[in-house]
């Protein structure tokens, strides 16, 4: 069965509150709840906000406030990044429709993330995310405004959802009851074993392999290392691996430093 629960939407580093407002308007047009803000520009809560969000205002009162994507993404097991333009990443690419599509049958709670007004999502954000989402718009000019772009893909959510609903013999207002009540309920629902690691958990992982890497000597050009850690952040984000898997690898790097890590010491 489809997992209807509504994804996450985390808005990382938003100027405007006018925006944030106008965003989370769009979130409850389409049945989302849960907003998340990373760093925004000018701090938070902002009065502008709430008058822009209209019957969205309880979406911006219960909206929580992170310093970094990782932590904000502490329970998504599936992390969408948003994007009017392509990228020189390594990266699968996906449009509106496919993704909402790889939400519904992902089995735990999902996220769709969207960058400040004026630049977007930088590459280091973007290699956090399972996918890269571009909407086939005029090529001439594909820029959306942040509520907007939020709109586009809640709607999609929402029509693939909805049809998710009707195949398996539910009506319309059942499944906005369903995903009313999970979303505030919970809307990850009850975790798998074999459910991917989380994008926190993920993050981490990184870090270390990272910190790792440096300290091994394994970064030799430091021009090249930002482009060679993006490269290896999407080959993990590939293969999905669950959070049995991720400590694994955390073993793996304790036992393959465990002697480097010895001799420091003694």
């Amino acid at each position: 069965m489809a997992n209807t629960a509504p994804p996450v939407i985390i808005l990382v580093r938003p100027q405007l509150g006018e925006n944030i407002g106008a965003a989370a308007r769009a979130m409850m047009n389409c049945g989302l709840y849960d907003l998340r803000l990373v760093a925004p520009r000018d701090g938070w809560p902002n009065p502008a906000a709430v008058p822009m969000a209209a019957g969205g205002a309880d979406i911006i009162e219960n909206a929580t406030v992170y310093s970094s994507v990782g932590d904000a993404a502490h329970d998504i097991g599936f992390l969408a990044a948003l994007s009017a333009r392509r990228r020189d990443l390594p990266v699968r690419y996906a449009d509106p429709r496919q993704t909402s599509s790889e939400i519904l049958g992902h089995g735990g709670r999902s996220g769709l993330m969207f960058g400040p007004e004026a630049s977007g999502l930088d590459n280091d954000e973007v290699a956090l995310a399972d996918c890269l989402v571009t909407a086939p718009l005029n090529p001439e000019y594909p820029s959306l405004n942040l509520a907007q772009a939020v709109l586009v893909m809640a709607w999609e959510w929402r029509v693939a959802a909805l049809a998710a609903t009707d195949d398996n013999g539910l009506t319309r207002q059942d499944a906005d009851r369903d995903t009313t009540s999970t979303s505030r309920r919970d809307p990850a629902r009850e975790p798998r074993r074999d459910a991917p690691a989380s994008i926190q958990e993920r993050d981490r992982f990184h870090q270390r392999l990272e910190a790792e890497l440096d300290a091994g000597g394994f970064f030799i050009s430091p021009e090249m290392a930002p482009a060679v850690k993006r490269n290896l952040r999407a080959l993990f984000a590939r293969a999905a691996p669950s959070s049995q898997e991720i400590s694994t690898l955390h073993g793996v790097i304790q036992a393959l430093t465990k002697t480097r890590n010895r001799n420091k010491s003694g």
